[in-house]
């Protein structure tokens, strides 16, 4: 599959909708945040401000570049997911000839159903650190663009839930209970904060 990045979003779409295991809910998910730092990255750019003030101005610049640099990571793992997708699919075709076979094969699909969960889990990560920031906007940002940060917010939080969900179902097929406890862990809190940061910054838009 060629780069999510080189496709017109004509072509993603179809990709999406092909009846193939990749891209599926894992790439949808990272583009979907991928939009929803995008959005706020043009927000934080707007000319305008809240009040007008240069430590706001400031604030939002630095925000801004920082939605660029997720926008960038998020697509990037958009691909990264299709990929990890594509490994455990080669994995579970390796033969079981013999008992050698099954041991190799088995720890081939281990390591990419690692892959395939850590993919996400990055994901996951990135949406909570770009919804950290987009308190920021919905407090400096210019009022006219508050539909446009709650639109942000929720691309952003829908992004991290689709990606949650797909770590959750690529642990089941684990057996390294050490991975799975410490996965599931990160996971946890890296939700925490997304639910945190997603509520902070649509209480912000009502003030």
């Amino acid at each position: 599959m060629s780069g999510i990045a080189s496709l017109t979003l004509a072509q993603i779409v179809e990709r999406l909708a092909a009846p193939t295991p990749s891209p599926g809910g894992g790439t949808a998910a990272a583009l979907a945040g991928a939009f929803g730092a995008a959005v706020g990255e043009m927000c934080a750019a707007l000319p305008r401000t809240r009040h007008g003030t240069p430590e706001e101005r400031t604030r939002l610049h630095e925000a801004a570049r920082e939605f660029a640099v997720h926008r960038a990571r998020l697509v990037s793992l958009a691909d990264d997911d299709g990929a990890a997708v594509t490994a455990m699919m080669a994995a579970a075709r390796l033969p079981m000839a013999t008992a050698d076979d099954a041991v190799a094969r088995r720890e081939a699909l281990a390591e990419a159903t690692r892959r395939a969960t850590r993919v996400p889990l990055e994901t996951v990560k990135v949406c909570a650190a770009a919804l950290e920031r987009m308190r920021d906007v919905a407090v400096m940002g210019a009022r006219v663009a508050s539909s446009d940060v709650f639109a942000a917010i929720g691309l952003l939080k829908a992004s991290a839930d689709g990606a949650a969900s797909n770590v959750r179902t690529n642990l089941h097929g684990l057996d390294d209970e050490a991975y799975v406890r410490e996965t599931t862990r990160q996971l946890s809190r890296t939700l925490d904060g997304v639910a945190r940061a997603a509520h902070a910054a649509m209480a912000a838009l009502q003030e």
